[in-house]
């Protein structure tokens, strides 16, 4: 199965927008740099599990939306 991080970055990013949270904001609450979570909605980076979860968390959905794009609470 091919995982399409470009996909992912742009989930994260509508995502983030959607709550109206800057993107400062989900680095402070993830320890992340602002460039790292740029580079992640980029799909220029790609995070690991841990950073994966971090996102997954501070913008509280759950990972099969970021990479099924199904939204469950």
């Amino acid at each position: 199965m091919y995982v399409d991080y470009k996909k992912i970055g742009v989930r994260i990013a509508q995502r983030r927008k959607e709550i109206k949270m800057k993107q400062n904001t989900l680095a402070e609450k993830t320890n992340l740099s602002n460039n790292h979570i740029s580079n992640i909605e980029n799909g220029y980076s790609v995070p690991s599990i841990e950073t994966f979860a971090k996102i997954c968390n501070a913008l509280n959905i759950t990972p099969d939306y970021l990479l099924l794009s199904s939204l469950k609470k």
